[in-house]
């Protein structure tokens, strides 16, 4: 049987003098998953992957009153201010930490830290590590006492959601027609964003996170952004910028799409619905097709975004490899659980549908199967769902996505390959995203009361074809103006 573990150094004791038998009725090979073992076979002997490891506890036994209550205190003086007032918004009259708040026991993470090559991240949430590991620390790690499985940590190849048009291959007519807006009149105008503006809504108190491959801060168009934090949990630095001279580094400019798309701000060029929000920048995620994007480090993004005090998260990746259509059923993939708790804790999530419409895929993809995800699909610019955009319903029969904006030839910041500032047409659900979650930041400043639930509410009950949703097109295109105006 498991040992009970009530003390720090007791258990760190306990842990390095020996290796705990896996709990009766459960061999240390049982603890691999079916997809892991399959993978870690076909492994070369040296090479590793990526591999979660699921602790059984977290250093005492949840039903420890004393303990319990010492942790979750001290997990909430840990939190920021805004952090708790949002929270509170979501449990009103109760405790603002649960048991999923505490830490990994630093014991437990420590063990496993002299057994691997390298441990990737650590997920409160999960109450697990991502880890770099080979058959033979899979092996060694599963004869652990206190891990209760091991799983592949799950990755996906971006769809083609970057058919891009420099500035000097766009038509005139399309570049200077607005001489506010600029290009991005279209994409605006289609949800009803410069009514609110004009109501003088921009985001303004308004928390947004995105995570995405990495953002090119310089770019003139966030020359206004208030920018509050910033984290590369691939490379582990605080600079969210591709850093030209590390070849490890790589392109932030599908970041920078999203980021303008959102929160831009400059005049006759492009602007974003919420220009005046503040930002959190997450990179968790490479933008070159050869490389899988990989969900451990957006289960960290989304676990650190809530814990500076996010309202909105925008994120425009998905993961399917290894998962099968069955797991998006909105309990499954490690991405949707991350989301939906975030959801429970305040945060409105809004997620892209996904590209895989045409592709063997063809359906949604995790994070947007989430119960309280708000996934976006993309329409042109004559409000036809596009031919790339993904759709539902879920596996257990929900209808997705929620809602849509444009994004066929959205307009967006970037850069050309020396580097320099330009600005394009991009076409992808990744692009239909932001202009959705800037929406949302503009309800959350006229309603800074409303809870997710409500947020969600809103969209679709306003929404273009909210009397009759379907799987392509979600309740339709936002409007912001009604969605604003919408009555609880």
């Amino acid at each position: 049987m498991r040992p009970k573990i009530f003390y720090p150094v007791l258990g760190l004791l306990l842990i390095l003098s020996f290796h705990p038998a896996p709990p009766a009725g459960q061999s240390a090979q049982g603890k691999l998953s079916p997809a892991l073992a399959v993978q870690l076979a076909s492994l070369p002997a040296d090479e590793t992957r990526p591999v979660w490891v699921y602790l059984t506890d977290k250093g005492f036994e949840s039903d420890s009153p004393g303990l319990l209550k010492n942790a979750l205190q001290e997990r909430q003086q840990s939190l920021r201010e805004r952090c708790l007032r949002r929270r509170a918004k979501v449990r009103p009259g109760q405790e603002m930490t649960d048991f999923e708040d505490i830490a990994v026991f630093s014991a437990y993470s420590e063990r496993i830290r002299t057994m691997v090559p390298r441990v990737r991240t650590v997920s409160r949430w999960l109450n697990a590590l991502s880890v770099e590991a080979g058959a033979r620390e899979a092996a060694s790690l599963a004869s652990l006492g206190f891990v209760s499985r091991l799983e592949p940590v799950a990755a996906f190849r971006r769809g083609d959601d970057q058919q891009l048009v420099p500035q000097s291959a766009a038509s005139p007519a399309a570049l200077f027609f607005d001489p506010i807006y600029g290009p991005s009149n279209a994409q605006l105008n289609q949800i009803s964003v410069p009514a609110l503006h004009l109501m003088g809504f921009a985001g303004q108190g308004v928390l947004v996170c995105l995570l995405d491959s990495g953002f090119h801060k310089s770019h003139p168009v966030f020359r206004a952004a208030h920018l509050l934090a910033e984290w590369d949990f691939v490379n582990g630095d605080g600079d969210v910028q591709q850093n030209l001279a590390d070849p490890r580094d790589y392109s932030d400019s599908h970041g920078t799409g999203t980021w303008s798309a959102l929160g831009g701000f400059m005049p006759g060029r492009l602007i974003g619905p919420a220009f005046r929000a503040e930002f959190i920048l997450g990179k968790t995620e490479t933008d070159r097709f050869e490389r899988p994007i990989e969900e451990d480090y957006w289960v960290a993004g989304i676990e650190w975004a809530e814990s500076l005090g996010a309202d909105v998260v925008s994120s425009s990746l998905g993961y399917t490899d290894w998962y099968a259509f069955r797991d998006m059923d909105g309990r499954t993939a490690v991405t949707t659980l991350a989301a939906d708790r975030a959801a429970d804790l305040g945060v409105v999530v809004v997620n892209a549908a996904g590209n895989e419409r045409n592709d063997p895929w063809g359906h949604i993809i995790a994070p947007a199967d989430g119960f309280k995800v708000i996934a976006v699909g993309a329409v042109d610019s004559s409000g036809h769902i596009s031919s790339f955009s993904s759709p539902g319903p879920t596996y257990d029969g929900r209808i997705k996505p929620e809602v849509c904006a444009l994004g066929v030839n959205t307009w967006l910041a970037g850069t050309d390959n020396n580097e320099n500032p330009v600005y394009r047409s991009g076409s992808g659900t990744s692009f239909a995203t932001p202009l959705v979650a800037g929406v949302v930041a503009l309800l959350l400043e006229a309603h800074p009361d409303w809870r997710p639930n409500d947020v969600r509410a809103a969209l679709l009950a306003t929404a273009s074809r909210s009397t009759t949703p379907d799987n392509d097109y979600g309740w339709g295109i936002v409007n912001a103006l009604a969605a604003v105006q919408y009555s609880k």
